[in-house]
């Protein structure tokens, strides 16, 4: 027997793909009328474009958005941090050379984040040296934390006395998994201003901790070949074999507490 409603069904199946078409097509025109394009596709597409963002920036890798030029003023370098610092400072004081940059060193033996975020050390040499470019290298001493979250109020507190004074946070160089510090760096760190360390192969000192001064050369050269794609590039070409033992200016300090 033959439904009563058979031609409703028949109406509303047609009235839904009209709906569809009108949604998922641009606007219809027939003689002087236009239909115009429903939203329901941009809802819905919108979801899954949501989706495919969220994806893409859960990737840590910093990819500018545009190509960053690379400023070629001649700057006041200044590197401080712990016991890493100083043979950093060695290869980087070459490249300062190559470069006409001027370079600034404060290694503060067995320092940490919060020594350094509780006292004014850092303003102090920023101001003395007039620094308007920084390398930050700090986190070594706090590789073993369990908690590394302990530590994001004094790192937000460096970070703030550092300003807006383009920097390079290196981040420390694992002999050892640890829990989490490397990723809060890159988290709190401006985007494009973190060289995560971790993973690379170092030759180390007999303690297994510190790299060897060759491999800590090694170690800036690769910053450096990174730092085209960090958010503020200086210039920094390759030093030539005449640069041999150059001065890193250091001031040498000694942590009392942690």
């Amino acid at each position: 027997m033959k439904s009563p409603y058979s031609g409703l069904w028949i109406i509303v199946a047609l009235g839904l793909v009209l709906f569809l078409a009108v949604a998922f097509f641009d606007d219809i025109t027939i003689g002087t009328w236009t239909i115009k394009k429903a939203p329901f596709k941009d809802h819905l597409l919108a979801e899954g474009m949501e989706t495919d963002t969220l994806t893409a920036d859960s990737v840590s890798e910093y990819i500018p958005t545009q190509e960053i030029k690379t400023d070629s003023v001649a700057k006041s370098i200044l590197i401080f941090g712990d016991s890493m610092t100083f043979n950093l400072a060695l290869r980087l004081a070459q490249y300062a050379r190559q470069n006409g940059h001027s370079i600034h060193t404060v290694n503060w033996d067995s320092s940490n984040t919060k020594i350094w975020a509780e006292s004014d050390t850092l303003t102090h040499f920023i101001r003395k040296f007039d620094a308007d470019f920084i390398f930050v290298s700090l986190g070594s001493n706090e590789l073993y934390f369990k908690n590394p979250e302990s530590r994001l109020p004094y790192i937000k507190r460096i970070l703030q006395m550092i300003g807006d004074i383009p920097y390079v946070w290196i981040g420390p160089p694992n002999w050892q998994k640890d829990a989490g510090i490397n990723d809060m760096l890159e988290r709190v760190c401006r985007p494009g201003a973190f060289f995560r360390t971790d993973g690379m192969e170092l030759a180390r000192k007999k303690d297994h901790i510190h790299p060897t001064r060759q491999a800590s050369a090694l170690w800036v050269d690769s910053i450096v070949r990174w730092m085209p794609k960090s958010y503020h590039p200086i210039l920094m070409d390759i030093p030539t074999d005449s640069i041999r033992k150059v001065s890193p200016n250091v001031v040498f300090l000694k942590a009392l507490n942690k």
